[in-house]
């Protein structure tokens, strides 16, 4: 008798299911960044070092409906050309925790500037903001990440130790953002 694995999913019902980055990856919170009100980043570690920049839900940029297109070319700097090679990752760009990795611009002429808050070197921004933005709207945890980064053992432990973890940030604004 054969057996259809399928049939023993319910695939109408998959929200019990964690995404990717919830399972391996640990979520930390950096609130009002440049002290502006609701500036909010979130940046996810895996264990290996690897972190993921995105925006926080709570972020100003959800609340605003505008259109707006994603700016990876900094100053004489394009972060889009960044290439790494190897396993030391050369290549890499260094990174301060003001270092700004994009810029978002609405179609009215205003813009923010999304920095990395953190020690390390950008591996690569996720290109695919590029050319679909509203990634970065509809999954901001997930495909609309906005870059990969990489830091030293001491660093990313002393950056996740300073930083808001999820319940932390979920009980800092009762579960609304």
């Amino acid at each position: 008798m054969e057996y259809d694995i399928l049939q023993s999913i319910n695939l109408e019902d998959l929200s019990h299911f964690k995404s990717f980055t919830d399972r391996y990856f640990s979520k930390r919170y950096v609130l009002n960044v440049n002290g502006i009100e609701n500036n909010d980043i979130m940046l996810m570690f895996h264990s290996n070092r690897i972190t993921l920049l995105s925006l926080a839900p709570s972020h100003f940029f959800f609340k605003k409906t505008d259109q707006y297109k994603i700016n990876f070319n900094i100053g004489n700097i394009d972060r889009l050309t960044n290439t790494v090679k190897g396993k030391g990752k050369k290549g890499g760009q260094m990174l301060t925790p003001n270092s700004v990795i994009c810029k978002i611009e609405y179609d009215d002429g205003t813009t923010f500037d999304i920095p990395c808050c953190m020690k390390g070197t950008l591996i690569e921004v996720n290109k695919e903001l590029a050319k679909n933005p509203e990634l970065l709207r509809e999954q901001p945890d997930s495909s609309g990440f906005i870059a990969i980064m990489l830091s030293s053992i001491a660093i990313s432990d002393s950056t996740k130790s300073e930083l808001l973890n999820h319940e932390e940030y979920v009980k800092t604004f009762n579960g609304c953002y």
